[in-house]
């Protein structure tokens, strides 16, 4: 309790910061400086159809944030803070200088790997990310990146330390080398083949003593609902001295027809007397358009973008995760999941989203039975 009151008066000093800011902004800014102030809400609801693990049912701000945008010259500035579960956290903390076809990012961001984190909350087409994404990529990182964007060419490499703003240790901080490589054979209004490469190489946070965890990495997934946000496969990999992970994706638009697919690997080096962690996952979605022409694409991070305009989707995902590895010994377990989904787009800034999704559980996982859920989404974003 005494905890979930420190967030609670963490989060709305927070807030109240960014009003404060953005008031003084609004008061000394000229010509050239421009701002806003964005927000976003997305509130979640769900019940387990099938449900013989007990899942409970029950509704959730999946996503709450208010932030401050500012352009001035060739910088772009960004502070957002979000509140989900009983917890404030920093989300965007970055200012981007550009310059022609190049730009640099410095601060806290997400690492460039992988379409799916890189979407927007406010795009994805389901409720919760493929499984395959959410164990085997991370959240944001802080760090700093340099990146050039071309119409048929997008290449970015960074530099990041192992800790967020919101998990800072006391102890000597891992680093990662990020890359990532995107090309666009076609790229026109209505029609787009995206082709990429990406790959992060990681060494793990040092520990103080007393920390049971030390030289581990965790790969986790709750499944395909926060609404009972339990982890339904999870793997630690002790004793190890890095990781490599690459990532191939690829993106195809013609005009209503959308089709979206990513392979991310996992390979953890650990010490010797050791063997060595492999884990991997996929996933293929693809939507259809029931009302509207096209999807958007955000080519500043050459990620897909919600339908243009008023539509509505219709959407399908299958999702395939093993964290499970005979050699090593670890058994992390088996994620495989069907989802349906129906998404009503009223306009830019408001939309209602519905899916459904069946989760079958693999094996090193006989705590959790088959599953199925029923999701609904209200959201709005400024």
């Amino acid at each position: 309790m005494e905890r979930m009151k420190f967030n609670l008066k963490y989060s709305l000093a927070l807030f109240l910061m960014i009003g404060i800011a953005s008031a003084v902004v609004a008061q000394k800014s000229t010509d050239t400086f421009q701002y806003k102030v964005t927000g976003r809400m997305l509130m979640d609801g769900g019940i387990y159809m099938k449900n013989p693990n007990d899942f409970g049912n029950g509704m959730e701000f999946n996503d709450l944030r208010i932030g401050v945008k500012g352009i001035y010259q060739n910088w772009t500035m960004k502070l957002e803070m979000g509140y989900a579960g009983n917890k404030a956290t920093i989300k965007d903390a970055f200012a981007t200088y550009s310059y022609k076809n190049s730009s640099i990012q410095i601060g806290q961001f997400y690492e460039p790997f992988s379409l799916d984190m890189l979407c927007s909350t406010f795009d994805l087409r389901f409720n919760q990310s493929p499984g395959a994404v959410l164990a085997l990529t991370n959240s944001r990182r802080m760090g700093a990146t340099y990146s050039y964007n071309k119409k048929h060419y997008y290449l970015c490499a960074g530099f990041f330390t192992d800790n967020d703003l919101s998990n800072l240790k006391n102890v000597s901080q891992g680093y990662a080398i990020d890359g990532r490589l995107v090309y666009r054979p076609l790229y026109e209004k209505g029609k787009l083949v995206h082709i990429g490469l990406a790959g992060i190489y990681r060494t793990p946070d040092g520990v103080s003593t007393d920390d049971e965890n030390k030289d581990t990495f965790t790969y986790k997934s709750p499944g395909v609902s926060t609404i009972d946000n339990r982890t339904l496969v999870l793997a630690d990999v002790d004793n190890a001295t890095s990781q490599l992970k690459i990532g191939a994706e690829f993106l195809f638009y013609y005009q209503k027809f959308f089709l979206q697919s990513e392979y991310i690997r996992t390979h953890v080096k650990r010490k010797e007397g050791y063997n060595h962690y492999t884990a991997q996952g996929a996933y293929v979605q693809c939507s259809w358009l029931l009302l509207g022409q096209n999807y958007l694409y955000d080519e500043e991070v050459a990620c897909p973008g919600r339908p243009e305009g008023k539509a509505l989707e219709l959407c399908a995902r299958f999702n395939y995760l093993t964290l499970n590895d005979r050699a090593a010994r670890i058994k992390g377990g088996i994620q495989k999941d069907l989802s349906i989904g129906l998404n009503y787009y009223l306009n830019k800034h408001i939309a209602f989203k519905l899916n459904y999704s069946y989760y079958i559980s693999g094996t090193n996982t006989p705590d959790i039975k088959n599953f199925s859920v029923l999701q609904g989404r209200f959201q709005f974003i400024f």
